[in-house]
């Protein structure tokens, strides 16, 4: 799973929610269906992209066996994630509305997050019931996040993973 590809569409697939609650902002505020139907289509195909590449990407590695030192959650970041979407509701107060420059900001968020060495926890693997945490282990290892439907509470219950990018691994559960 690990191509530029895929990590661009995991990355940007992070805003499919946000496009669905712009959707909803535009539509209150400037009460036209356009832009809203543009913003849903662009959130739906992206969730639909992200399926596809993250159901193939589970099915085609080869699982990694990791010895680690320490975990601990990383769900924490849920709570930005609401905070972020409810930062259009306050564009609502304000009546002059930029797309170009919130399109301008997409963008180089999308043409950077491919570059970054960490991994965006992605609010899709959160409503499928994934959950994230911090990982470091043996040799040095550090920095990584482990995306698991269990709960892990002791560095021994994580023992092999499949990885999916530089810094992301997807714990397999055996």
């Amino acid at each position: 799973m690990g191509n530029i590809v895929q990590k661009f569409i995991y990355n940007v697939s992070t805003v499919a929610p946000l496009s669905f609650i712009f959707a909803l902002v535009w539509y209150l505020q400037k009460e036209t269906l356009k832009v809203p139907l543009i913003s849903i289509a662009v959130g739906i195909v992206l969730i639909v992209l992200f399926s596809v590449s993250f159901s193939y990407g589970k099915t085609h590695i080869a699982p990694i066996i990791i010895r680690t030192n320490d975990i601990s959650p990383y769900d924490g970041w849920v709570v930005l994630y609401v905070l972020s979407y409810a930062l259009p509701f306050a564009s609502m107060a304000i009546k002059d509305f930029d797309v170009t420059i919130c399109a301008i900001l997409g963008v180089i968020l999308a043409v950077v997050a491919p570059y970054v060495n960490t991994s965006i926890p992605n609010p899709l693997l959160w409503v499928k019931q994934y959950h994230f945490y911090q990982v470091s282990g043996e040799h040095g290892m550090s920095g990584y996040t482990v995306i698991s439907k269990r709960k892990l509470r002791r560095s021994k219950d994580l023992g092999t993973v499949n990885r999916i990018f530089d810094f992301l691994l997807l714990d397999t559960g055996r």
